[in-house]
């Protein structure tokens, strides 16, 4: 990982499910509780033969950008 490049996420496993549907609701309720509007959330297929639906989410670190 470059740490120059701004596509360097972390990003963290929230819950697996067995249908695409609970898994979006979940993804929906998360970013309607975000106050912030920082908050990533992804569903990426995982499990055998792409069964499963993984909720995964990223927020970012806060930059302390110095001013002069």
């Amino acid at each position: 990982m470059d740490p120059n490049k701004e596509n360097n996420k972390k990003w963290e496993k929230v819950r697996i499910f067995n249908n695409y549907d609970d898994a979006n609701e979940l993804r929906c309720v998360m970013l309607d509780n975000d106050d912030t509007g920082l908050l990533k959330i992804k569903v990426h297929r995982c499990g055998p033969a792409g069964s499963q639906f993984k909720v995964k989410k990223h927020f970012p670190k806060p930059t302390n950008r110095k001013t002069k």
